[in-house]
């Protein structure tokens, strides 16, 4: 496969289509054959040969580590494939995807960069690096090259690999780069490319940033990710974002995800005020949860995210923060559901993932938090709920999967 072409770039035959519609898929089968050569099958007598046992039982071994600490130390369900070397280089995998000749010190987290890059493509990337209005991402971009000189000139690196707790501006990247590769590795065909487009675009990215996010932690609890907008009768109606099924259980979720907009901030124009959490607009953000309710959800368990978009509070822990006190208060004015009269979501998750102001000092946490009403249209188990939460304490933490196959 031509790990250098993105799936929305021209494609390298010169036919003039986009590569997924002209040579990916005879790629994609050209890769399948080149893993086979050279791999047979082991007959009954060497299958149960020591050596061959011991390996199975090895490799069994270490995958179970390797989902355990996924599962414990970052809210992850799914595997991920460690490497090989293969041919004097490293050769990943993601989903049906295999990427063949990466360099050979090439760590998870690079190659989960190389794969926003050529999710977003070389042109799109070429043009935005041209214009005085830079995209935030080509912001990003720009400052983790910086970020990683400065490293590389104050600090050793152990084993060929420098190691640090990143900025403001390296975590924002990674973050988007871990999610872009999750719904690559959990979703078949890919990333949808109404989600790339509006990734692209500056106007419509932090929203599209914020979904990707939502989705890509949803993937990561096991689940389908159904994108609605990809559904041809239901684009324009109000509907939610996707629909998420939860493999294990067969539960289907529908799931909302709204980021509230500010001025000077993820591509907006104008002047951030940096005087309040909310800048003094808490209405956007209760309005954002009334147009939540008011989507055909068409009688799922349903859950609301809204990214509240603010400076991290450092000071302060929990519900002391400023803008969860804001945030409270007027949830407070709704009914409170009976069983009589239930609410028709299931848990609301207010979330401030914002490393993009910090900017060059460390990367703080991120925050959230959550109202999950006692009645509700229609049951979901708190098991999964759970999971959720587990999930987002984790959202900020990236693994890295060594060639041993450990999680680190």
């Amino acid at each position: 496969m031509a790990t250098k072409v993105g799936r929305n770039d021209p494609c390298p035959c010169g036919s003039g289509l986009k590569y997924k519609r002209c040579c990916e898929e005879r790629d994609r089968h050209r890769a399948a054959d080149t893993r086979r050569r050279g791999l047979r099958k082991l007959s009954p007598s060497e299958e149960r040969h020591p050596a061959i046992v011991a390996l199975r039982r090895e490799v069994e071994a270490r995958q179970n580590r390797a989902l355990t600490r996924l599962r414990e130390n970052f809210g992850v369900h799914i595997n991920f494939v460690a490497p090989v070397e293969f041919e004097g280089g490293k050769l990943w995998a993601l989903g049906d995807r295999v990427y063949f000749g990466r360099p050979p010190n090439e760590t998870f987290h690079e190659f989960l960069l190389s794969i926003l890059r050529e999710t977003l493509g070389e042109r799109w990337r070429a043009e935005r690096a041209a214009r005085e209005d830079k995209h935030f991402l080509m912001r990003c971009f720009e400052e983790y090259r910086e970020w990683i000189r400065q490293l590389s000139e104050t600090t050793e690196p152990t084993d060929g690999v420098w190691d640090a707790p990143p900025n403001g501006w390296a975590q924002y990247l990674r973050a988007v780069a871990w999610d872009v590769a999750t719904l690559v590795h959990a979703c078949p065909g890919g990333l949808p490319d109404g989600l790339v487009d509006r990734m692209r675009d500056p106007v419509a990215f932090q929203g599209a940033r914020y979904e990707l996010a939502v989705a890509a932690l949803f993937a990561r609890l096991d689940c389908e990710i159904e994108f609605l907008d990809e559904v041809e009768e239901l684009r324009g109606k109000s509907r939610p974002e996707f629909i998420a099924r939860h493999r294990p259980t067969e539960q289907r979720i529908a799931v909302e995800a709204k980021s509230r907009h500010r001025a000077g901030v993820l591509n907006e124009e104008g002047e951030p005020n940096e005087g309040d959490p909310l800048s003094g607009d808490a209405r956007a953000v209760r309005a954002l949860f009334v147009k939540a309710l008011k989507k055909d959800i068409g009688g799922l368990p349903y859950l609301i995210f809204i990214d509240i978009n603010a400076p991290a509070d450092r000071e302060r822990d929990g519900f002391d923060k400023e803008w969860a006190q804001d945030v409270r208060r007027w949830m407070a004015r709704f009914d409170k559901p009976t069983a009589q009269n239930p609410d028709g979501y299931n848990g609301l998750f207010v979330t401030n993932f914002a490393p993009h102001y910090q900017g060059d000092d460390l990367a703080s946490p991120g925050e959230w938090f959550c109202a999950l009403p006692i009645y509700t249209v229609a049951p979901l188990g708190l098991d999964f709920l759970g999971m959720v939460g587990y999930a987002l304490d984790r959202y900020d933490r990236v693994p890295e999967i060594g060639l041993d196959g450990e999680v680190r």
